[in-house]
């Protein structure tokens, strides 16, 4: 009898201070650890430009393979719908997993751009005009990258744009001073 209640007194003392202990940790594991489902406005805004981005380089890189003029902005145009489409799928499925909304489609400065550039279709302005319009999209798009990666607060979306950073600096270096500029 003896051994039961020293058993049974060492389980109680052994289950307090467990609960003590977690108890006293759960502030310090809450702010170093964001749950899957905490999203912040910063990680909300990536998702949303990201996806929008998106949707505009894929849009904008199909009506170059008609209306670029060289063979060199149409293989760059194809290398983007390719790998924005896949960006793009990383980005939807973060979203559903976290359930934030994505907006439908592109903005509409974005549906304005792809219109002005249409307007130059099947020349040779048509080209350096795309060009032109990849180069700030993609410099926007890292820096909201660089900005994610310091400092958002979702795992999910942190290793999201983790993984966009490269093929969007790629992009970037493409159109700036790249493959199609010599």
């Amino acid at each position: 009898m003896d051994t039961t209640r020293s058993a049974a007194r060492f389980t109680v003392v052994c289950a307090a201070a467990l609960s003590l202990m977690g108890a006293a940790s759960l502030p310090a594991l809450a702010s170093s650890t964001a749950s899957p489902s905490a999203v912040s406005a910063l990680d909300r805004q990536l998702l949303t430009a990201a996806h929008q981005g998106n949707l505009w380089e894929i849009a904008a890189s199909q009506q170059a393979q008609s209306a670029a003029t060289t063979a060199c902005v149409k293989r760059v145009a194809a290398d983007f719908i390719r790998d924005h489409r896949a960006l793009d799928a990383g980005v939807v499925k973060t979203a559903r997993q976290l359930g934030v909304t994505l907006p439908s489609g592109q903005t509409a400065a974005q549906l304005r751009q792809t219109a002005a550039l249409k307007s130059l279709a099947g020349t040779r302005a048509y080209d350096a005009a795309w060009l032109k319009a990849q180069y700030p999209a993609h410099v926007q798009t890292l820096a909201l990258i660089d900005k994610e990666i310091a400092s958002g607060t979702n795992p999910l979306v942190k290793s999201l744009a983790k993984s966009a950073r490269p093929v969007v600096a790629r992009h970037t270096q493409m159109v700036n001073h790249g493959v199609c500029h010599a």
